[in-house]
């Protein structure tokens, strides 16, 4: 039994099923009753600690200080039992904390999925969100044991099919953006050359909004691409009637449109771990169109680009040297 079903059946989340299930495993054993004791614990000490945080210490004090003075010696004894109380219930905590703590560690650790150069990956995540990711991306996810907020943390391109829950917004954080959703279909794309995350919202909504700063959010719509430059913070909003491109990449494909040989170049050296030089610098501005499989391989994809006369190449090693043709 996991310890996320246990928490769901103390919480009173589990359907009628989920509750005689998890009900039946904990009579079946010793040691299924004090595992499910430990997570009771667990919870326990935790939300004492946080109605700790609303309680009006000061005004506790003078409440208690006031009948003190009043029935100083009536209660002498009465609250020396209470202290007494007291100290045994703290011990009680403490030893329950102290025999939890392996238990939250391992409720608390995140999920990381990452893929190296030129490997692609799908994963469902603990709340049932399915991400694919791209090459040399990476995602870590914390699962949301006191808290309703579902937060992940990736680097690289990822695309998210988001298990729907209105009372847990799902959040994406990546390199000081924040895109915060309900339930949707969206791809988001952070890579290190470019200082731009992209998002590309497939179907659903999503806010997005610089971390910690929701006053500035910006809500985006199926067919809709943002634009957000991680250096100067600002948001760009555009229509994208071919959104359900931006997931190509899934299916292994390579999509280009109108996009600068720079760009092109920067994609496949993500998929092929192949070193490009630019003996002419102004090559890396020209543009190019074209749809490619990941299986066609980089030298195939190159000769067909070359057929535009634009450019040569050469492989020297392990490495392709692209020049400037004469008649271009």
């Amino acid at each position: 039994m996991n310890e996320e079903k246990m928490i769901a059946y103390l919480k009173g989340e589990l359907d009628a099923a989920g509750s005689a299930e998890v009900e039946a495993w904990y009579d079946a054993s010793e040691e299924n009753r004090k595992r499910l004791g430990e997570v009771y614990y667990l919870l326990y000490v935790c939300d004492r600690i946080h109605d700790s945080e609303h309680i009006d210490v000061e005004a506790s004090l003078r409440r208690m200080k006031n009948r003190m003075h009043a029935g100083r010696r009536r209660g002498m004894r009465r609250l020396a039992w209470r202290i007494a109380a007291a100290a045994a219930v703290i011990a009680v905590l403490l030893t329950a904390g102290l025999a939890t703590s392996s238990v939250a560690k391992r409720l608390m650790r995140p999920v990381v999925v990452f893929t190296q150069l030129g490997e692609r990956s799908q994963v469902v995540l603990p709340d049932g969100t399915k991400v694919w990711l791209n090459s040399s991306s990476r995602v870590e996810y914390a699962a949301p044991l006191f808290s309703r907020e579902r937060r992940v943390k990736m680097d690289g391109e990822a695309y998210f099919e988001v298990e729907h829950d209105p009372r847990a917004p799902f959040v994406v954080t990546t390199e000081g953006l924040d895109i915060k959703v309900l339930g949707t279909r969206f791809n988001i794309r952070n890579l290190d050359n470019e200082h731009t995350v992209s998002t590309v919202l497939l179907e659903g909504s999503v806010m997005a909004y610089a971390t910690g700063d929701q006053s500035s959010s910006v809500r985006l719509r199926p067919s809709q691409q943002l634009l957000f430059d991680t250096h100067t913070k600002a948001m760009r909003l555009m229509d994208d009637p071919s959104a359900e491109r931006s997931i190509n990449w899934i299916d292994g494909r390579l999509s280009f449109d109108r996009n600068t040989l720079s760009e092109i170049v920067a994609e496949l050296k993500r998929y092929y771990n192949v070193e490009v030089r630019f003996m002419d610098p102004s090559l890396s501005g020209e543009r190019f169109s074209g749809e490619f499989r990941v299986g066609d391989g980089i030298y195939h994809i190159m000769s067909v680009l070359q057929l535009t006369y634009k450019f040569t190449y050469r492989v020297v090693g392990n490495d392709i040297e692209i020049y400037a043709t004469t008649n271009r």
